[in-house]
This record gives C-alpha cells, sequence and structure tokens, in this order.
C-alpha cells in the first residue's frame, strides 16, 4: 500500500467514525493515526481534506444525487464525499484522487467499480456542476427548524459556513498589537486577523506570550465589557481560557474553574506562556463552594457549539443532532448556581458559541422569569460603532457565523445581568 493510499484510507476512517459514533474530529483523528508516523505535511493533508469534506457535505450530497444512480451504503458516500472533496473543491490532482480512492474502495470492499466510474463521471462533467447547490432536503430537519425559527436563510448560511475560519489574535497589552510586524488587519487596539496563513508556532512572538488565539466575535463581550476592571471575578467553565486571558490582562483577580483536568492542564500550559499568574480549581461547577462572592462571574456554559461550525464543521456530519433538552437544562442549573455565587450589585456573564434560540434568548428569558432579583444590564458600544451589528436591539451580543471586514467570524451570543438585592 502507497503511503497516498494509506493516508486516504485513513481519512475515510476519520470521516466513517465521525458519523457512526459521533465522535468530534480531534478525538477520531487521535483514534485512527496512533502508533502511525505522520510528517507535518500529512497531518495538513488529513486535516484538510476531512474537514472541507464535512464543511461542503451538503452540496456533495447535492452532486451525488445526481450521479449516483443507485441506492448505496453510507460508507460508499463517505469515501466518495472525500474523493469529490478533492476534486471540485480543493484541485487536487485527478488522477490520484481518483487512483487512490478505487484502491482504499478494495480494501474496505466498497464496490470500486461505482466508484472509478462515478468519479470519472464527475471529472469529465466538471465545468457544468454546480459546487454550490443545495437541496433544502439534504439540511438536518431540526436545523431547519432552528434556521426558520430566526428567519435565516439556509442556502446563504452554508455558502457562508463552508469557507474556512480566519485567525484571529488577541494581545494582552496594546503595546503587542502596535509592534507586531506581520502582515494583519487590526480590528481592535488588542486584536488582529492574520493576513496570510501560518502555522501558530511560527507567527511572531508566540513563545514571548505577548498573544493567544480567540475569535473576534469570542473575544467582543469581554472587550465591550469595560466595567470589568480591577474585579474580583470568577471563570466558572474557563478552560481552554481566551476569556479568562482577556480578564486577567485588564488587571483583575480572576478564580479559574473547569471540570476536566484534561483542558486544566492545557489552560495552565497557555497561562504559563502569557506569563499570567491566578487561581485555578478543578471541580464541577455545579459544585462550587457558595462562601465566596464574586464581584463577576463568567458563565461561558458548555453548548452545542453551533456558533463554531466552520471550525468543528463535524456539528453537521454526525448523524445525531446535539441534545438540546440536556444542554438547556444544564445551562439553566449553570446560570443559577451562578447567581449564587455573586455579591450584590455584581455583574453576571452567560455566554455559548451557539445562536440557536433555545440556547441564547430562551435561556435569558428563563432565568429572569425565575430570578426577578436580576435585571439585565445591556452591552453598551462604547463609541464602537463598527461592531453595531453585533449588538441586537434588546442590548445582547448576537451574531450568527459571518463575516467581518472580508474576514470569517463565529457564531456567538452573550447576556450580562444585574444582582440587585
Amino acid at each position: 500500500m502507497t503511503k497516498s493510499v494509506k493516508i486516504r484510507k485513513i481519512i475515510f476512517e476519520i470521516l466513517y467514525e465521525i458519523f457512526k459514533r459521533n465522535n468530534n474530529f480531534e478525538e477520531s483523528f487521535k483514534n485512527n493515526t496512533k502508533n502511525i508516523s505522520l510528517n507535518y505535511q500529512e497531518t495538513s493533508m488529513i486535516y484538510n481534506i476531512v474537514l472541507n469534506s464535512m464543511r461542503n457535505n451538503f452540496f456533495i450530497e447535492s452532486i451525488l444525487n445526481k450521479y449516483l444512480k443507485e441506492k448505496t451504503s453510507y460508507k460508499i458516500k463517505i469515501l466518495l464525499f472525500s474523493a469529490i472533496t478533492q476534486i471540485l473543491y480543493l484541485d487536487f490532482k485527478d488522477y490520484a484522487v481518483t487512483n487512490d480512492t478505487v484502491e482504499v474502495a478494495k480494501i474496505k470492499k466498497l464496490n470500486p467499480g461505482l466508484i472509478n466510474s462515478l468519479l470519472k463521471n464527475i471529472i469529465r462533467n466538471r465545468e457544468s456542476i454546480n459546487k454550490r447547490e443545495i437541496h433544502k432536503s439534504s439540511i438536518p430537519i431540526w436545523f431547519s427548524k432552528a434556521l426558520k425559527k430566526l428567519n435565516i436563510d439556509s442556502y446563504r448560511f452554508f455558502k457562508n459556513i463552508c469557507q474556512e475560519p480566519s485567525l484571529h489574535l488577541v494581545f494582552k497589552d496594546k503595546k503587542y498589537t502596535n509592534s507586531f510586524i506581520e502582515n494583519c488587519f487590526k480590528t481592535t487596539e488588542v486584536s488582529i486577523f492574520i493576513k496570510n496563513k501560518k502555522k501558530i508556532l511560527d507567527i511572531e512572538n508566540f513563545q514571548k506570550g505577548e498573544w493567544w488565539v480567540q475569535d473576534l466575535a469570542s473575544m467582543l463581550p469581554i472587550y465591550l465589557s469595560p466595567e470589568f476592571r480591577s474585579k474580583n471575578i470568577l471563570d466558572m467553565c474557563s478552560a481552554p481560557g481566551g476569556k479568562a486571558f482577556q480578564l486577567l490582562s485588564l488587571k483583575n483577580n480572576v478564580v479559574l474553574n473547569d471540570k476536566s483536568l484534561k483542558r486544566i492542564n492545557l489552560l495552565k500550559k497557555n497561562l504559563k506562556r502569557l506569563k499570567f499568574d491566578c487561581e485555578i480549581t478543578n471541580v464541577n461547577a455545579l459544585n462550587i463552594m457558595e462562601d465566596k462572592k464574586f464581584d463577576v462571574v463568567i458563565l461561558d456554559s458548555p453548548c452545542s457549539g453551533i456558533g463554531t461550525v466552520r471550525r468543528n464543521p463535524e456539528i453537521f456530519f454526525k448523524h445525531k443532532p446535539p441534545d438540546f433538552t440536556y444542554l438547556v437544562n444544564l445551562q439553566l442549573k449553570l446560570l443559577n448556581k451562578a447567581s449564587r455565587l455573586l455579591k450584590s450589585g455584581g455583574v453576571l456573564t452567560y455566554m455559548v458559541c451557539s445562536f440557536i434560540f433555545e440556547e441564547t434568548k430562551l435561556i435569558k428569558n428563563k432565568f429572569l422569569d425565575s430570578n426577578p432579583q436580576f435585571t439585565q444590564f445591556k452591552f453598551d458600544l462604547n463609541n464602537q460603532a463598527s461592531f453595531k451589528k453585533f449588538v441586537d436591539s434588546d442590548g445582547d451580543f448576537y451574531c450568527i457565523p459571518t463575516k467581518y471586514k472580508n474576514y470569517m467570524i463565529d457564531g456567538f451570543y452573550a447576556v450580562k445581568f444585574i444582582k440587585n438585592d
């Protein structure tokens, strides 16, 4: 078996595991590459093909509906997803993709004759194929309902999210932003988009700890909260730490908590590189002791992660939808727990990397209905007019995965409450 066939076989196995077991990409990548020696180029190839196969799977489904004349197994479809992605969306060499894919089909006993003829047919007709056509029947019913509730056009949404995410950096201080020499676009006095695609480790001053990677949408709620300075703050679910780093750079006294020891270890590694020091706890947020009260509590809650679909396209590739009943129940429990950890006059911030109604507005309304001692503290743009579209008429921070100045940003939601008693 040639090296390129081995790589494409790994790609197939990762995609099938994500679909069948509802695993995340990173988990499936580790499962299928352990004890296999891969160099940087080979690893990059796997990431590129797998992630783009999932990003474009609805468009490819529409193509297969026209070219696949017989009903076939999902294993064959998944192998075709990766091959068509390479041919139509990533511009790999046709013969290399076809030959290797047929070899993988032989190894996996997945009708190599059918796969060979279908791929050759697609190559012959590539100029007439609409690579951005999508049938509404291909979109999961649960997500179609969610988009309809939010009055979002599904075609425009999927055309937008199939693009790769942009790399956004946040700096500890504006002096580091001002001295940064990489080709970039400045978003605030402490943040930038990187214009040229680079490995994170190769970007200037990574080892010096002057910046961290954080999406623009994710960093704006803290940035638009100037009241979060010199305060005692609890970050209940803090790892891997983007918002925690923002709070620490604003000279707050911050306690960081996360229930995952693995994520805590990553958080500690990032804190060391950034030269930040603070108290860290490793408990289930629902079990945090209530004897100490804070000026500010940040709840970046577990959620569906739908706002990060460009980075995590497996959300729509898995055969099971997110368990919204479980998530909403957990989010409300965590929010009520957070309310008991707050001083009178303190500010509670609820955040999710989602834009789904159930995880955003519904949570806010339910919390306010059951906690009359709290009122909403609306986001103030503080003369930041360029971010106007991200603060809605309710005063919530709200965005779907979209573009900002031609750069891709995630979907995100945040709302702040003041404790009045």
